[in-house]
This record gives structure tokens, C-alpha cells and sequence, in this order.
């Protein structure tokens, strides 16, 4: 399993996911792999988390970062990667059901989510609006637009009620950066299907789409471990 995010402030995006891949039935044993790559810079204006399958969201990815080189905004990444991912899937598993059926021995298409935040540019390639879309094989990569200032796949409960109390849709880039460390850790400390490092990337109109480096990761990492003891005292009224 994984935990993607994605949160849209008042001077740019941040979008952030752990690294841990699940192996096996998750009703039963399963083994952990902390190497899994879902974080892709798309253009300077954009980026795509991937959840599902490790292996597959890593084909497809190689092929849709080569099919998007020549893109910017990211409603035109987010055609050409639905038309990509379609095609494909239409390819490998054809005769796949999309979604479970009343025969529990029909094959399943596997699971694999996509998560594409940035800005559409203009025609003289200046960054306009801020976008979030999500697609999913589960409803054959239709898209969704995320309208409310955040997105979530994978183990999103957690993240979700966080959110719900902490999001403000006119942050700055720095809060919103350790708001998408700190859902993360909080489930990972919830939920073994989480966790790795942290993997983050902001998208500004200024310098576009920048991943962040392992360490400057540790430094929103290492603040977030003062605010939960602040927040620690304050709720026990100590000082």
C-alpha cells in the first residue's frame, strides 16, 4: 500500500508520498520493500504520484514521462497520461473486469492510481491555475478533478481527518510542507502499509516543479517533531 498527497496553497502546491511497497495479501503475511519510487517531476509545472502496483506504476511512468516531454500544463500531461494509460491497459488486460464481479475466479484488472497536481500555463507558458486530478484503473482512468484544495490515495484515513482539522486552503508552500510530512509519519505510525522515507516535491509559479532533497526532507522532519511536543504540552497544559 501507499500514502499519496497532495495540497494546494495560496503560492503553490505540495505533494508528497511515503516509499514503502506491500507484498502479499494484506489479510495474511506480508513483506515490505522501502525502495519504491511514486514521485515523478512531469514538467516545471507539474508532478505524478503513483499507488498500486510498484512494477507496473514504474512501466508506465517511464513511458509517460517520455510521452509528456514536449507537454507543460498539466490538464494536457493529464490527457496524454489517461490516453496512454487506457491504451495500455486495454492492451495488457483486455479481458480483465475493471471493477470485481459476482464470479470470484474472473480476473481483476490490478490496481494502480495516479495523482497529477500543478498549474496549466498559458500560451506564452506562464502558470495560470492550480490543478489537481486523480485517475484510477478502477473506473478506467476517468478523470477527477480535486476541487476543494487536497487529494488522498491509498491509506488515507488518518491523513484524511488530519487534514480535515489542520488544512487551510490559503497556507503558504513551507506550512504545507510539513503538513504532507506530518500526515505521513502520523500514519505511518498507525498503519505498517506506510512508511519509508518521505518523498516530496513543491510546484511554485516561480521555480516550478522542485523536488526536495533527503535532507531538506529531515529538516521539515525534525520541525515536526518539535510542533507534536508543543502540541503534546499544550493539550496536558504543561509549559
Amino acid at each position: 500500500m501507499t500514502l499519496l498527497v497532495a495540497l494546494r496553497g495560496q503560492d503553490g502546491i505540495v505533494v508528497a508520498t511515503d516509499s514503502r511497497g506491500t507484498f502479499g495479501d494484506p489479510r495474511g503475511v506480508t513483506a515490505q520493500n522501502d525502495a519504491q519510487k511514486k514521485l515523478y517531476v512531469t514538467s516545471r509545472y507539474s508532478t505524478i504520484l503513483t499507488a498500486g502496483s510498484g512494477e507496473l506504476g514504474a512501466a508506465v511512468m517511464s513511458e509517460i514521462v517520455g510521452a509528456v516531454k514536449d507537454k507543460e500544463g498539466v490538464t494536457a500531461i493529464m490527457d496524454q497520461a489517461r490516453t496512454l494509460l487506457r491504451t495500455k491497459y486495454g492492451d495488457w488486460f483486455a479481458k480483465f473486469a475493471i471493477q470485481p464481479l459476482p464470479n470470484p475466479l474472473s480476473p481483476l484488472r490490478p490496481d494502480l492510481a495516479l495523482i497529477l497536481a500543478g498549474y496549466d500555463v498559458d500560451p506564452a507558458g506562464r502558470p495560470t491555475e492550480q490543478r489537481i486530478f486523480q485517475l484510477i484503473s478502477q473506473t478506467d482512468f476517468a478523470p477527477m478533478l480535486h476541487n476543494y484544495g487536497f487529494a488522498l490515495a491509498g491509506v488515507a484515513q488518518y491523513a484524511l481527518y488530519l487534514l480535515n482539522r489542520l488544512y487551510e486552503k490559503d497556507s503558504t508552500v513551507e506550512r504545507l510542507k510539513a503538513l504532507a510530512a506530518y500526515v505521513i509519519t502520523e500514519t505511518a505510525s498507525q498503519d505498517g502499509k506506510v512508511g519509508g522515507r518521505v518523498q516530496m516535491a513543491t510546484i511554485t509559479p516561480d521555480n516550478g516543479s522542485k523536488e526536495l532533497t533527503p535532507n531538506e526532507i529531515d529538516e521539515v522532519l525534525k520541525h515536526n517533531e518539535r510542533r507534536s511536543k508543543v502540541l503534546r504540552d499544550s493539550f496536558f497544559g504543561e509549559k
